[in-house]
């Protein structure tokens, strides 16, 4: 392939019988009149993208010659995006060519069943006949009575059209319903059996009509219809125009229109219409503007846009997701009790290509008695999911419309619009502050000491409901904490390691603070916790902090070369946490609070060793601050 092939965006092949005038229909275009002579064969042509009407690229390739054999033929077809076939219409053996040679010869090409559009072209009409009884399509009267049939039993046949390259008579207008058939293809759109739209078609509108369906009330009213008009043609419509199409829509389409608004029903009859009466472009501009590709499905850039995480950033939520996300959840929380039912979520994530939250990860998260997820556990999983998968978070906001659905009408950009990149935590630590909302806790502890209970008394979930949970337990569990009057989501992240030998990927390394459990009642408990502590993060900046658990139990020696507190004196750690059962199933607890803040102050480490632990969540950050003062003034440094 050539490269100016290769930088085409519509390739158009022509084919036919010898003698057809197919060379001759190049070079009338490329002319813009008739030319006598005209070469046994053209090279590939190249027509610039700002001469043609669509504004795209085309490359032109004439490829039926007598001696080539067919298997050449069929590799230069598979580079096509579209085909004419050429006959001619004084000639009828040329007809009988098509169904006999040249579509079986297509098929082998691209298969029993493709998408590749045919458009049939009735070269030399000049010399016909009966020229001047023609039928609304313009063709002779004699080559109808042969080729309509053909269209019939070939639904993959997009028009036909009669044109003279002699007398130029719709020689542009081939290659122009040539691109047409490429850049606003029928068929994904359109089954010519059964005269309606493809189920993929079905999909995607409805999606759109969700979109912009702003209120949830099943209805577009002339608002959303008209935001929707300038969101896709950027012009509004009339007050004529609209009822104009409300009434079209309901003459064809009786459950189309309700309340003097138009209902999904209507939408894509609407649809229909528009590819019936060959306004299929009408339909694939709004298509597009909804992130579609040719192929019906969302195009890759749109899902999954670049963007360069420095090492030591993190992501979450803009100002612009925050907003987009939190108005999806009043829309779609129809009885405005704060929470979302199993089929108000089921709703909100219908547009969505898989399930989005499901039993198992909503566990990660806050739910009231019914299991139903609060506002604040909702806001939780966008924060989650940003912070730790960054892809599933664009691939979810472009399902849902941002940024075509945010705000109003006639907004455009990227779902990057949706992500802020936080600045690198090496600066954090430099200014003593950071602008961040999200911070990942690692937790850290042998089988049995509790993590499970632990995590989940972030979502507020007690003993009962743990035990209803089983081993089926998220990995991840987050909620907002107050640091100091200002909300942060904390999100405990449990270390799947079965001994201290197992290594911790640097994921789990880079965490902002880590929680060691160890349960007091088990004498080996406390070992699992010192060993991961001094392989990984003695010596690091990376705050951490040991937990008791079970403290209601009898509290055992544990087999280390230390006792615990003593440890942590050693290392300079604040002193072990009690988490007892008071602190069960509760979100508000002050451990969570205290490991949000060592999170937030990861440059007050001292301030924390030096402080009780279990006080530490009352001192104000001034406080600290005059503290660390004198920790520095007292040991000169």
């Amino acid at each position: 392939m050539s490269d100016g092939e290769t930088l085409a965006d519509v390739r158009i092949v022509l084919i036919g019988d010898e003698g057809c005038g197919k060379t001759s229909l190049v070079m009338s275009l490329l002319e813009d009149e008739w030319v006598d002579a005209v070469p046994r064969r053209l090279d590939r042509v190249l027509i610039p993208a700002d001469v043609t009407p669509e504004n795209v690229t085309t490359s032109i390739v004439d490829l039926s010659i007598k001696e080539e054999e067919d298997n050449w033929l069929i590799s230069e077809m598979r580079q096509a995006n579209v085909i004419c076939v050429v006959y001619s219409v004084t000639d009828d053996t040329t007809v009988e060519r098509i169904q006999e040679k040249w579509l079986p010869l297509i098929r082998q090409a691209f298969g029993e069943y493709h998408e590749t559009p045919i458009i049939l072209v009735g070269n030399k009409s000049d010399g016909t006949a009966n020229n001047t009884d023609k039928l609304p399509s313009g063709q002779s009267l004699v080559s109808s009575l042969q080729i309509l049939p053909i269209m019939e039993a070939n639904t993959e046949v997009e028009t036909c059209v009669e044109c003279s390259a002699r007398t130029m008579k719709n020689v542009s207008e081939i290659f122009y319903y040539a691109q047409k058939a490429v850049i606003y293809p029928t068929r994904p759109l359109y089954d010519a059996d059964t005269k309606q739209l493809t189920d993929r078609a079905k999909k995607a509108l409805i999606r759109v009509f969700k979109i912009c369906d702003r209120d949830n009330d099943g209805y577009l009213s002339d608002t959303e219809l008209n935001d929707f008009q300038k969101l896709c043609f950027g012009i509004p419509l009339t007050s004529t125009a609209l009822e104009d199409v409300k009434r079209a829509v309901a003459d064809g389409c009786p459950d189309g229109v309700a309340s003097d608004a138009l209902m999904l029903a209507g939408f894509l009859y609407l649809h229909l219409l528009f590819i019936e009466r060959g306004r299929h472009e009408t339909t694939w501009a709004v298509l597009r503007k909804f992130g579609y590709e040719t192929s019906l499905k969302l195009a890759e850039e749109y899902l999954y846009p670049r963007i360069t995480i420095p090492v030591g950033c993190s992501t979450e939520l803009s100002p612009e997701g925050v907003q987009f996300v939190s108005a999806l959840f009043e829309k779609y929380d129809e009885d405005k009790d704060g929470c979302l039912s199993p089929s108000e979520l089921q709703n909100l994530f219908s547009v969505c290509s898989a399930p989005v939250i499901t039993k198992d990860n909503i566990l990660a998260l806050e739910t009231n008695q019914r299991g139903w997820l609060t506002y604040n556990g909702y806001m939780a999983y966008w924060n989650m999911t940003t912070l730790i998968n960054l892809t599933q978070t664009f691939e979810q906001l472009a399902y849902l419309g941002f940024p075509v659905g945010r705000s109003g009408p006639g907004r455009a950009g990227n779902t990057l619009d949706s992500i802020r990149v936080t600045r690198e935590r090496k600066k954090d630590l430099e200014n003593h502050g950071t602008d961040r909302k999200v911070f990942q806790c690692l937790v850290v502890g042998a089988k049995d000491a509790g993590k499970t209970v632990f995590m989940q008394s972030l979502a507020g979930r007690g003993m009962s409901d743990v035990a209803q949970i089983g081993r089926r337990h998220s990995p991840f569990v987050i909620n907002r904490v107050k640091v100091k009057e200002e909300s942060k989501y904390l999100l405990l992240r449990e270390v799947d390691v079965l001994s201290p030998q197992d290594a911790l990927g640097s994921g789990e390394t880079s965490a902002d603070v880590v929680a060691f459990l160890y349960d007091v009642s088990n004498p080996d408990s406390f070992a699992f916790c010192a060993t991961v502590y001094q392989k990984y993060f003695y010596r690091t900046k990376t705050p951490c902090v040991m937990i008791a658990t079970k403290v209601e139990r009898e509290e055992v020696d544990q087999r280390w070369e230390i006792p615990p507190e003593e440890f942590c004196k050693q290392f300079e750690l604040p002193k072990p946490i009690k988490f007892s059962s008071s602190n069960i199933g509760q979100s508000n607890s002050p451990i969570f609070e205290q490991l949000a803040m060592m999170a937030v102050y990861p440059h007050l480490r001292r301030v924390f060793y030096l402080s009780d632990s279990n006080l530490l969540s009352k001192i104000t950050f001034g406080a600290a601050i005059v503290a660390l003062a004198g920790f520095l003034v007292l040991k000169n440094l």
